[in-house]
């Protein structure tokens, strides 16, 4: 009597596109899988090697893997540690040593000895590398003015910062207030409804989704072009 081991579950895909936090709460079932190939997007975000993300990446074992980034190394060597240790654990298992020979970066002689080590690990490609057949990109400007609501708006908070203006006049205005009203101005132009308040004395607070609907496309001139 033959006794057959029992064949592996079959998917009915060959390539699953998903997001750092999918995988993370669905680890119990995505984790079930026996994949061949990984390729992190994103890759800086695992520059934190106590990080959720990483552990979770780690526990895949999967063993041919890709990291894609455009900031492969942000503000210390540390955080590139974390993606190399991704990749070739056997290599980058020591973080301490990585620290001790790379983390200063002093010297020619240490970025020259970090080139030659990352060589293998590191391909570059910049736009000019390929050929995108995308037509040249084409900036048009168009201005537009902002809603009689919006001007309303802006007016009232002129009035209620009179007199931190008229001290900004005099040269003795206070740079946390002055960028208060700055943001407050800001979000004005971007949509009035941001402004402390104007939801509220608009009688929105408890709105429902119809009213909202109404309300908020006319609000900003932008949102009328």
């Amino acid at each position: 009597e033959q006794h057959l081991e029992p064949a592996p579950p079959r998917h009915r895909f060959q390539v699953l596109l998903t997001s750092y936090e999918t995988l993370r709460d669905d680890f119990e079932l995505l984790g079930a899988i026996p994949w061949r190939v990984m390729v992190v997007d994103e890759a800086h975000r695992l520059k934190n090697k106590d990080g959720k993300a990483l552990a979770v990446l780690h526990s895949l074992g999967i063993k041919h893997k890709l990291a894609l980034t455009g900031t492969p190394l942000q503000n210390n060597v540390g955080e590139l540690w974390s993606v190399l240790n991704l990749l070739d654990p056997a290599s980058f298992g020591d973080s301490d040593a990585f620290e001790e020979s790379y983390g200063d970066m002093h010297s020619a002689e240490q970025v020259g000895r970090l080139t030659a080590l990352l060589r293998p690990y590191l391909l570059r490609r910049t736009k000019g590398d390929v050929d995108l057949g995308l037509a040249p990109m084409r900036e048009t400007l168009i201005s537009v003015d902002i809603t009689n609501f919006q001007k309303a708006c802006y007016r009232a908070l002129l009035e209620q910062n009179r007199g931190l203006l008229l001290r900004g006049a005099e040269g003795a205005i206070s740079g946390p207030s002055f960028n208060n009203l700055s943001m407050q101005l800001r979000h004005c132009c971007n949509h009035p409804f941001l402004i402390k308040g104007v939801v509220q004395a608009e009688g929105l607070e408890h709105a429902d989704d119809e009213t909202w609907r109404e309300r908020l496309p006319p609000a900003p001139g932008q949102l009328l072009l």
